[in-house]
């Protein structure tokens, strides 16, 4: 597979949220309404949730929860948890609180404004576009909210990206490069984390515990 050489030049402007909310007007409460055109919402699914626990009771905060896709996955998984949803586009906040009247979801600015404390946290899709112009801004910005949502996480925060590991991407693409971004999780948020790459070619997950206390003398972590 040939690896594109990315030139990061600066972007025309881009709203985001247009974007977003021209897509649910044309396909609805559908993967593609939120900007995932070939659906496989569950095998993405299955890898930021890998590590919940059905045994207990948590809660998990869906960072940029578009249409709330997430819930129904969880609801036939774990028979003991509570769901919170944000997002920055008003017609999909409208259209989870119409479906799921008793969660509790808010429409947000920014990552500044999302605060709290969860046991997951997970966030699909949300980086897959950028709006920033340029390239290097959109990235630090990214680490900016991973290391906000990590602190206010209690046992784990999961995120998946596009990989820079392709030969084709769209202008307002946005593809991390994994060694990158495990080298800034490992040095900068814990040095206990997951990097799953076994789901799909293009994308991948990675998971960053809060607990990375070692055991001794078995120099081995606590269970997450």
């Amino acid at each position: 597979m040939l690896q594109l050489t990315m030139k990061h030049k600066s972007l025309k402007p881009f709203d985001l949220k247009t974007a977003y909310k021209d897509s649910y007007e044309r396909f609805g409460d559908t993967p593609a309404g939120v900007q995932w055109p070939r659906g496989r919402q569950e095998l993405r699914f299955n890898s930021l949730t890998c590590n919940f626990k059905k045994t207990r009771f948590f809660s998990v905060l869906d960072y940029g929860c578009g249409l709330g896709h997430l819930k129904p996955y969880l609801d036939e998984r774990f028979p003991n948890y509570e769901y919170y949803g944000v997002d920055i586009v008003p017609e999909f906040i409208a259209a989870i609180k119409k479906k799921y009247p008793e969660i509790i979801v808010n429409l947000i600015d920014s990552y500044h404004d999302v605060s709290g404390n969860f046991d997951y946290i997970v966030i699909s899709g949300v980086f897959n576009i950028r709006d920033e112009k340029i390239y290097s801004h959109y990235l630090q910005k990214v680490k900016y909210i991973l290391k906000h949502l990590f602190s206010i996480a209690k046992i784990s925060l999961s995120v998946n990206f596009m990989t820079d590991k392709v030969d084709y991407m769209q202008i307002h693409a946005m593809h991390f490069n994994p060694a990158e971004m495990t080298n800034f999780v490992m040095n900068e948020i814990t040095p206990r984390f997951t990097l799953d790459a076994s789901y799909m070619p293009y994308e991948y997950t990675i998971t960053m515990f809060k607990d990375f206390e070692i055991i001794r003398p078995d120099n081995i972590y606590n269970p997450a």
